[in-house]
């Protein structure tokens, strides 16, 4: 029914806030509901930022308890090829027990002619974020991958051609 928002930058740190109000639905028999978002990420040195975000839902999609979350997150760039991308987040939702807790890092090197991967990703059996959107909960999930680009010499660029003739 009403809401407001309110972004911008100051400096190297980004600000998002957002509350809106949705009233009665008689035909889907949904309570008026508040929803709130604050977001705010700080730029690091070149290419790296952290974040924290905090929700509220006042009514649950079921009717039923208020639900917050709390997370950080940071993504790190290392020299021009390496990246560290986390998250830590926690839920609250009133009568809901179990592990409300998700949390993931990853890990990407990115050079030119080898390459890896590094996964781990964990969401709890209570982690409930009412205000965004959660394909499933109750994971464990670790992966690897690794990455090998040869450069055959018939398949090298001119550029590179032309820089080994003239030695």
């Amino acid at each position: 029914d009403i809401g407001g928002r309110l972004t911008g930058r100051i400096g190297r740190t980004t600000v998002g806030v957002l509350h809106m109000l949705a009233g009665d639905e008689p035909l889907s028999a949904t309570s008026s509901t508040e929803f709130s978002v604050a977001r705010v990420t700080r730029d690091l040195l070149r290419g790296s930022s952290v974040g924290l975000i905090a929700t509220n839902r006042s009514v649950g999609q079921n009717g039923g308890a208020a639900t917050q979350t709390f997370g950080a997150d940071g993504r790190f760039r290392f020299f021009n090829s390496l990246d560290v991308n986390t998250y830590w987040a926690r839920t609250r939702t009133d009568g809901l027990v179990g592990k409300d807790t998700s949390y993931r890092a990853q890990m990407d090197y990115t050079g030119d002619r080898y390459g890896a991967q590094l996964e781990h990703l964990a969401i709890g059996n209570a982690f409930n974020p009412e205000v965004g959107f959660l394909r499933r909960s109750d994971i464990r999930k670790s992966s690897a991958a690794l990455r090998f680009s040869p450069r055959p010499r018939r398949f090298r660029s001119e550029e590179h051609t032309s820089e080994l003739q003239s030695r």
